[in-house]
């Protein structure tokens, strides 16, 4: 195996992994110090943590029953985990990823352990109040965001993905190279 073809290492698990336990504890905290259905205000109406148990996917969709949500989240896993080893060369594509597999691997526990998903982070603007979402659900939004400006962006292999530090090297000591970035 080529300098090239290995995944970045432990820091997309690490990222993964950091985004799920975040997720599980402030899901716990929430539990444990507020009963179901209750909203506290911390910036007015603007921002409340309110505690509600969530059956359907994003927004509300319901796409089928619990079984549903957990064979889909455990097939979208394990494309994330096959594409990440298998492929994927850049910084902006690898945090993507990591965030959408800490994020789904997240809600997967709650849906394994609960049949649904514990949601109590409350955003109200203007009298528009944002579906209620947890930490799981932040990464994954994240995630989805940097994959699009991966994908818009067409963004070359990393030079600490692809082991390009000599290239990096080449392009600094060119004797031509003025210091344009570009």
């Amino acid at each position: 195996m080529e300098n090239g073809d290995r995944p970045a290492g432990p820091i997309f698990y690490l990222v993964a992994a950091l985004v799920l336990v975040i997720d599980q504890i402030t899901k716990q905290w929430i539990v444990h110090t507020m009963i179901l259905g209750q909203s506290i205000e911390v910036v007015g109406t603007f921002f409340r943590l309110t505690y509600v148990l969530n059956d359907a996917a994003a927004f509300g969709l319901q796409l089928g029953g619990r079984w549903s949500f957990i064979v889909v989240t455990v097939v979208v896993s394990a494309f994330i985990l096959f594409y990440y080893t298998r492929s994927e060369r850049t910084l902006t594509a690898r945090w993507a990823l990591a965030l959408i597999l800490g994020g789904a691997l997240g809600n997967l526990a709650d849906r394994v352990r609960l049949g649904e998903v514990v949601d109590f982070l409350h955003v109200s603007v203007a009298g528009f109040s944002w579906p209620i979402f947890n930490v799981a659900d932040i990464g994954v939004s994240v995630g989805v965001g940097l994959l699009a400006i991966h994908l818009f962006r067409k963004e070359g292999p990393s030079a600490e993905a692809d082991g390009s530090e000599h290239e990096l090297s080449a392009r600094t000591h060119d004797p031509g190279n003025q210091g344009d970035p570009a």
